[in-house]
């Protein structure tokens, strides 16, 4: 997407989502995994978004054959870079490196179980990646007034889905695509929304406030009156209604922002360090794990050890951002999509 049409404030939402995760991980703070669940809303909002563009400009064909090589170019050389980096502190054998470099690794972890240390995020990278094959075909070929239809479809099928998967195993409620789909299509249909009102997060801002508080008291009271409503205890009303409650959560922190273009929320969102945790936080992502593990090698206490491995995260983010992912960027117009007949 080009710059003139980035959404500035998302960028802060990015870097957000991207310190919770890490805070879970650096601290142990609870539910901050949550942050996970706000990347995959801000993805389903983005990439549906840039596909509805190119369907209305650009020929079926092109439009997809552009969306393919500008999301390879994006997407796939930081992971190889990151996986290789984690491959060298953290080896496995090649039989599960495989899935891993075939970003399936969230198919492999629900199979034979997490390997964890510095792999421990990797699965949800080939939840979007699998996300990426299937969406575009749908955007761009079906008709238009299916849309809504089809999101609406997969956000009831997800916690339906989640169900089924309980017996299984909770690495299968959490970790396959099928299961998280509803906050890739609830961010899809607000991607639809947008393109048919484009007022309409300003109209529905407060709205969205009001939302996001009543998801966030019935999750509190739910596990405040029920132990066993607990994120990984496996059990079959958190499975559906806790990850759900997540989804309503950030479904309506997207349409807040979205809708937010001043005040000090917005300011916040755009300011200049949290921008730039924004722009690297993909890299960010993929190697935290490897960051802290690094960092605890110096067997310093757990705030100054998160701090340090922080700092190494965010190194190694910069570092590829300037080194690798901006000089890629220069290449997304190397295959261009072919204008749509008059």
């Amino acid at each position: 997407m080009a710059e003139r049409d980035r959404i500035t404030q998302f960028d802060g939402l990015r870097a957000l989502a991207f310190m919770a995760v890490f805070l879970h991980h650096g601290i142990h703070a609870p539910l901050l995994w949550m942050g996970v669940d706000l990347f995959f809303v801000l993805s389903g909002f983005l990439i549906t978004r840039n596909l509805l563009e190119l369907r209305e400009t650009a020929t079926p064909a092109s439009s997809l054959a552009t969306f393919y090589f500008r999301r390879l170019l994006r997407i796939v050389p930081p992971y190889y870079l990151a996986l290789g980096l984690i491959l060298i502190v953290q080896p496995i054998a090649m039989s599960d490196a495989s899935w891993y470099f075939g970003f399936a690794s969230n198919v492999r972890d629900t199979v034979h179980g997490p390997i964890g240390g510095a792999y421990n995020s990797m699965w949800s990278i080939a939840v979007e990646e699998q996300f990426y094959l299937v969406w575009p075909l749908l955007v761009l070929f079906l008709p238009r007034r299916w849309l809504p239809k089809l999101f609406v479809a997969a956000i009831a099928a997800a916690p339906i889905c989640r169900y089924l998967f309980t017996p299984v195993g909770f690495d299968a409620v959490y970790r396959l695509m099928p299961s998280r789909m509803d906050l890739l299509a609830v961010g899809a249909l607000f991607a639809v929304i947008e393109r048919s009102d484009a007022r309409w997060f300003e109209r529905h801002r407060i709205h969205a406030i009001a939302i996001s508080c009543f998801a966030v008291g019935v999750f509190a009271m739910l596990s405040l009156r029920i132990p066993t409503f607990r994120t990984s205890l496996d059990y079959p009303l958190f499975n559906v209604l806790g990850f759900g409650l997540s989804a309503v959560l950030f479904a309506s922190i997207l349409v807040f922002v979205r809708g937010t273009h001043s005040g000090p929320v917005h300011a916040v969102l755009v300011h200049p360090v949290l921008r730039f945790i924004g722009k690297v936080s993909y890299m960010a992502y993929l190697v935290h794990m490897l960051g802290l593990d690094l960092a605890s090698h110096a067997h310093l206490s757990p705030l100054p050890s998160a701090l340090l491995g922080l700092a190494i995260t965010l190194a190694l983010a910069t570092v590829s951002w300037y080194a690798l992912e901006q000089p890629l960027q220069r290449l997304r117009h190397v295959v261009t999509p072919k204008p749509r007949p008059a």
